[in-house]
């Protein structure tokens, strides 16, 4: 496919579209930490990423956090922090693909960008939770195992689907 096609172009507004809409699908996995909230968002800036490459799948990314700040959240902080999360699972992820792109390098991408994904948040959320709840760091630290199960929870569904529909997808994409 050429990289400035009307069909990529439309794509990514389709899928950008389609991942906002899917950020309304939320809920909490641990009910006692409910700002902590799955959604299925992230597949399709992920499958944009398998599909055009990696800066396509950060655009989708973006203009989903985008649509949703605007529609929805008006939380700077927590769309900042989606956007940080799910770019930290993509890039490891398609790059690792893009070495050798087989079912293999498929799932180490995926198992990299889970503990990637994992990591960063963790430390993100050291930094910005007791600034944006102006709560002692202490206090955050109880909540940073919690805080790295749900990304590893969130992303491994992620990759899952994602890896049960990206081969259908991407042969839809074909010349």
């Amino acid at each position: 496919m050429k990289k400035n096609s009307a069909v990529r172009i439309a794509t990514i507004g389709i899928m950008s579209a389609l991942a906002t809409g899917l950020m309304f699908l939320e809920f909490p996995i641990f009910p006692s930490v409910n700002f902590l909230k799955f959604d299925p968002s992230d597949i399709l800036p992920l499958l944009a990423g398998f599909i055009f490459g990696p800066i396509d799948g950060i655009l989708v990314l973006l203009i989903k956090d985008i649509l949703f700040f605007l529609l929805k959240s008006g939380d700077i902080v927590g769309i900042a922090m989606n956007f940080a999360a799910g770019a930290s699972f993509l890039l490891p992820a398609i790059y690792i693909y893009r070495i050798r792109k087989n079912r293999a390098f498929e799932i180490i991408g995926y198992v990299v960008g889970v503990v990637v994904v994992a990591g960063v948040m963790t430390v993100l959320n050291m930094i910005v939770v007791p600034l944006y709840w102006k709560i002692p760091l202490q206090e955050t630290l109880k909540y940073l195992p919690i805080i790295a199960a749900f990304n590893a929870i969130k992303f491994s569904i992620d990759a899952v689907v994602t890896s049960l529909i990206r081969e259908r997808i991407a042969r839809i994409f074909e010349n």
